[in-house]
């Protein structure tokens, strides 16, 4: 077996194993309601999902992956103009969140508990996207070419959030499983174009927050979430950073984000 294949089967299997365990996280919330002994169940899967499933298998394994195979990534531009990308993506937001803007700010919600909310679902937003763009988009290109890596890696992002059938039920109906894989289809075009992985990720996690308080999911609460939540993505924005300083003078090859034939033959 070739290193490319090898490294599509390490990496299907990560992603296998994260989505097993939200699915063990959502039937533990299930059974727990049913029997009516969530307030049991509810911190199990919370360990579950905070302590095992994004930690390990969202973020800290891709991450080390990514590294050990050299995979090409980018956490902020080092070719392109920065703004342009802030532009567009800015521009992105009030396209598609113009609507979902005007409702929020007519429910009256405070400004203290939306910033909890807003922080509260990096957990949801933010965190997996070491495993989709880190890892799992650079090996399937390297395998299949540009096009089947974008359509790949969109459309297991989208059927990942039928293992959340209890936290996120709307998932499971076919419009929201083409709404998200359009969705992050466009956002893991952005981040190719603007080479910034972290400006994306937060573009990401406005349209999903703001989205969540629309349709009355609220996370204003200052509990285990938010302390995992700030835990967890102040670890990852800690090593982006020191990544990116290790690393300033590395340029990535030009127009990285394009090639398809070179990922191709790799081995």
């Amino acid at each position: 077996m070739s290193d490319r294949r090898r490294q599509l089967v390490v990496v299907l299997l990560v992603y296998a194993i994260f989505t097993l365990l939200i699915l063990c996280a959502n039937v533990v919330n299930y059974v727990g309601e049913r029997d009516g002994t969530l307030e049991t169940m509810e911190p199990i899967a919370g360990m579950i999902m905070g302590f095992v499933a994004i930690p390990v298998f969202a973020i800290a394994l891709p991450l080390w992956l990514a590294r050990r195979w050299d995979l090409e990534f980018s956490f902020w531009p080092r070719r392109k103009n920065w703004l342009a990308g802030v532009g567009v993506v800015i521009l992105y937001l009030c396209l598609t969140q113009e609507r979902s803007v005007a409702q929020l700010l007519t429910m009256g919600i405070g400004t203290g508990d939306f910033l909890v909310h807003f922080v509260s679902t990096m957990m949801f937003h933010v965190s997996y996207y070491p495993m989709f763009a880190v890892l799992l988009l650079p090996v399937v290109r390297r395998n299949f070419g540009l096009v089947w890596g974008l359509v790949v890696t969109a459309a297991l992002f989208a059927l990942y959030h039928l293992a959340a059938f209890y936290y996120f039920p709307a998932g499971v109906t076919v419009r929201l499983q083409v709404l998200l894989f359009v969705s992050f289809m466009a956002s893991l075009l952005l981040y190719l174009w603007t080479e910034n992985l972290i400006l994306v990720a937060l573009a990401h996690n406005v349209g999903g927050s703001i989205g969540l308080a629309v349709n009355g999911t609220l996370f204003n609460q200052v509990d285990e979430l938010l302390v995992v939540t700030v835990v967890l993505i102040a670890g990852l924005l800690a090593y982006v950073v020191v990544y990116e300083l290790r690393h300033k003078t590395r340029l990535y090859r030009e127009g990285w984000w394009l090639l398809v034939q070179i990922d191709r033959q790799a081995s």
